[in-house]
């Protein structure tokens, strides 16, 4: 079951795989929380998924509670009639959870892909949903052995977490073209040898006029050092016109500006950024991968294998730009070698599902 950009990119492998495989017969379902087109149409097909494939299931509340609460009642008749022997959940967005619950609501055995990641900062929604799936899945699958000994500790057996890689990073290296890069870069009036490529969609940094101020301020101070891309997520541009911003970002010079670009686009141009600035949890992983040195605004992350491994830092709006200054002064970052982040994490978790599953050949 997906629900936004990032499961699609979680999905995406694992499909394929089970698509492939003759003990089961998978079915991807998309409870639509992401509608724009470069949110969920085109990394579809950037990614494979055939356009025919998804059971697409509409939502039209609006608010959070109404809204999570349809995302349940919408995903629970869907299973009511399908009834399947078990539901797959990626990663910690309102989808995730509200599918969790329908599925154990009607006794369907559940797996969480990407369980155990903990920011421990509960006024984050995404921490809230990670801790309320993972307390209900029956398989947990984790990005790191971090990750798979944080749910040992909260006390899941050992038999149900498995440690098997990153799902994202099958995805981004079987996407990512350096020379398409360029050719974004090109279309966007960069220089595909020096910029910085810079998203923003996290509440504590949008939802709220002085915190989106910090952004802007803090982008055009940045610019001062190197030219920025940002690709404008729907929730941070709606954030923008609400607050009277937009007009202010216009006219920072150095700064482009872009709607959100399509999977293909996005990740080729990160591979050719010279420094990434982001409150996106999966682009600090991607960042780790490719070798480009990553400066997450935020106070935590969920990720600690980006920062202890990878090219990733912590900082502050304030902090930013004169870290960003040191950063221009190093050699670029080197890809990281994080265990089982070598793009094979998609058949380690279909195998994992054969074997519990107690199919071993045949279609159900």
């Amino acid at each position: 079951m997906i629900g936004t950009r990032p499961n699609i990119m979680k999905a995406a492998p694992l499909l394929k795989v089970l698509l492939a495989a003759d003990w089961c017969r998978p079915q991807l379902v998309y409870l639509m929380q992401h509608t724009d087109a470069a949110l969920a149409a085109e990394p579809m097909a950037d990614l494979g998924i055939p356009a025919d494939h998804p059971v697409r299931l509409h939502l039209a509340a609006n608010g959070y509670g109404n809204r999570l609460g349809e995302m349940i009642e919408t995903y629970s008749a869907h299973l009511a009639r399908t009834r399947p022997d078990q539901v797959i959940v990626f990663g910690d967005v309102d989808t995730t959870l509200a599918a969790a619950y329908a599925a154990k609501r009607l006794h369907i055995r559940l797996a969480h892909v990407e369980a155990g990641l903990r920011s421990g900062d509960r006024t984050m929604p995404e921490e809230l949903n990670r801790l309320m799936v993972d307390a209900v899945a029956d398989t947990h699958f984790t990005t790191t052995e971090l990750a798979r000994r944080q749910l040992l500790a909260e006390g899941h057996r050992d038999d149900d977490v498995h440690h098997v890689g990153n799902l994202m990073i099958d995805s981004l290296l079987g996407t990512v073209d350096r020379q398409h890069g360029a050719h974004v870069c090109e279309r966007l009036g960069v220089d595909p040898a020096f910029f910085c490529l810079a998203t923003f969609h996290r509440p504590s940094n949008v939802d709220t006029a002085d915190a989106l101020q910090d952004i802007v301020r803090m982008l055009r101070a940045i610019c001062a050092s190197i030219p920025v891309v940002l690709p404008l997520h729907p929730r941070t541009l709606a954030s923008l016109d609400r607050y009277g911003l937009r007009e202010e970002l216009d006219h920072i010079a150095g700064l482009t500006l872009t709607t959100a670009l399509r999977y293909r686009d996005f990740i080729s141009l990160l591979a050719r950024a010279r420094v990434a600035m982001t409150d996106s949890g999966g682009m600090q992983e991607e960042c780790s991968v490719l070798g480009v040195h990553c400066l997450t605004v935020r106070e935590n992350t969920e990720r600690p294998e980006t920062l202890h491994l990878g090219s990733n830092r912590l900082v502050s709006p304030s902090r930013a730009p004169g870290i960003l200054r040191e950063i221009l002064t190093l050699p670029p970052a080197s890809p990281a070698s994080i265990p089982l982040w070598d793009g094979a994490t998609a058949g380690r978790i279909a195998e994992l599902l054969r074997t519990t599953s107690g199919t071993t050949s045949g279609r159900p």
